[in-house]
């Protein structure tokens, strides 16, 4: 697999490579050349401002350095074909940047601060989050020649570099290795950042695998499911997937390529060619019923995911994905779902579970409310900070729900951690969701009469 992969450079402040910082910096020309053999691997290049061309005077220095170094330079809203790379510090070319990326594209995205009221740069956000990286609201106050002190090409021979404002970069994916914060400010700011998706993370892992299928016997309708939850699409010939209790193994055959965010089924004796055709060819069944686990291991034997389940975890799975929570780990036990199902109530539990969901998703009524807990601190949990993507405001506490790590507990008088406001579990299903990253423990409590509105909030673990 050779296909091309993009590259991006994200500088907290435009002004670094306009005419004032080759002014304030000598080493402004240095970081321009080196961005630009870092994009091209060396040979020369097409690049191209996305500038008002009435504007061209602004960064004359920039292209000048780029045309000695043997480079084509051009300026406008009409973007070239064939470019390198694209030079961006307008939020209007929204619409490009994800395609532009896929196709291999390389891009300089600079966060623009000239509008003294608002930091444009937060609008980029809709397209960086999904790469890990975001520009934070507002202004970060740092201004003059910022010290450089990284070791990657791009700052070979820099030493520091001119900023007058900016708008702060966040890396919330740290275990991505394609997104890195190359420059920090003393206080922790980020200043400078990269995406280079050839170093991307393999994020493919074991979604779901489906035991009891509805063909007897044989159970020819069972699957186990692989998503790519990752940057690129990844070349997985020659990965293994086993099932550890009978002993069944398939290999992805030569030139098989999950593409980014798509998924394969490998069925126990059928193939369904809009889920990859794979199938183990088994005349019995792969998955045993009651318990077992599915492992998937790379063309080099390394495990790169595993999932084991039970009858009733199966059970609770097929509850929450009709519920639309795919992703949702629930705990609960069955002798407990039925003792308090005998309560009564015109909540049922199904409906309880949802009402706790969306509570821990969206309200913040109270004090200590999830969504306030996330918000606050979305980097620390691995998800983009609150904000607006193509008009529609999305908090970060939807993206942790979506998490397939993350868990809600049904509590029971056994519970450890119960609800500190005196709740009662004969009066209210009440749901538990714990942020091990935070410390802290949630309560969702939904009244079983269905009389009062559900709410949640808790704290830090002592």
């Amino acid at each position: 697999m050779n296909k091309k992969l993009g590259k991006i450079v994200l500088a907290n402040d435009a002004s670094t490579l306009s005419n004032l910082g080759f002014e304030k910096s000598p080493d402004a020309a240095i970081f321009a050349k080196n961005i630009a053999n870092w994009f091209t691997g060396g040979r020369p290049g097409k690049f191209h401002s996305y500038l008002d061309p009435d504007l061209t005077e602004s960064e004359s220095a920039l292209a000048q350095t780029m045309i000695k170094a043997g480079h084509t330079w051009t300026v406008g809203y009409d973007i070239p074909s064939d470019v390198d790379a694209i030079f961006l510090y307008d939020t209007s070319l929204w619409d490009r940047l994800t395609d532009l990326l896929e196709a291999g594209g390389n891009i300089y995205l600079a966060a623009e601060t000239d509008n003294e009221d608002y930091a444009s740069g937060y609008d980029f956000n809709w397209f960086l989050w999904e790469v890990g990286l975001q520009f934070k609201e507002g202004y970060n106050g740092i201004s003059g020649n910022q010290p450089i002190n990284s070791e990657h090409p791009i700052f070979a021979g820099v030493k520091s570099l001119y900023q007058r404002n900016g708008s702060s970069i966040i890396d919330f994916q740290p275990d991505e290795q394609a997104n890195q914060i190359l420059v920090s400010s003393p206080d922790g700011e980020g200043l400078y950042a990269i995406l280079d998706l050839s170093k991307a993370t393999r994020h493919v892992r074991i979604n779901r695998i489906i035991s009891d299928g509805s063909v007897k016997s044989t159970e020819a309708d069972g699957y186990i499911d692989i998503v790519n939850e990752g940057l690129v699409d990844i070349d997985i010939s020659g990965w293994k997937v086993y099932s550890t209790n009978r002993n069944h193994e398939f290999s992805f055959p030569t030139g098989t390529v999950l593409k980014k965010e798509a998924s394969f089924r490998v069925y126990t004796d059928q193939v369904h060619p809009e889920s990859g055709g794979f199938s183990f060819g088994s005349k019995r069944s792969v998955w045993n019923n009651s318990s077992d686990e599915g492992r998937l291991y790379d063309a080099q034997g390394n495990l790169m995911s595993s999932y084991a389940y039970t009858e009733h975890s199966q059970k609770l799975f097929d509850l929450t994905e009709s519920l639309g929570l795919d992703n949702l780990i629930l705990e609960a036990d069955p002798e407990a779902i039925k003792a308090q199902k005998a309560l009564g109530g015109e909540v049922t539990f199904e409906e309880a579970l949802k009402l706790a969901y969306d509570s821990f998703e969206n309200d913040n009524t109270l004090e200590g409310s999830a969504v306030d807990a996330i918000a606050a601190n979305a980097a620390a949990v691995g998800v983009p900070y609150d904000a607006y993507f193509n008009g529609d405001h999305v908090t970060s506490s939807y993206h942790y729900l979506r998490k397939p790590t993350t868990k809600i507990t049904l509590c029971t008088p056994q519970t450890p951690m119960l609800p500190t406001k005196g709740e009662s579990i004969e009066a209210n299903w009440i749901f538990v969701l714990q942020i091990p990253e935070l410390n802290t423990v949630h309560w969702a409590i939904i009244d079983r009469s269905g009389e009062k509105e559900e709410y949640n909030y808790g704290g830090k673990l002592s």
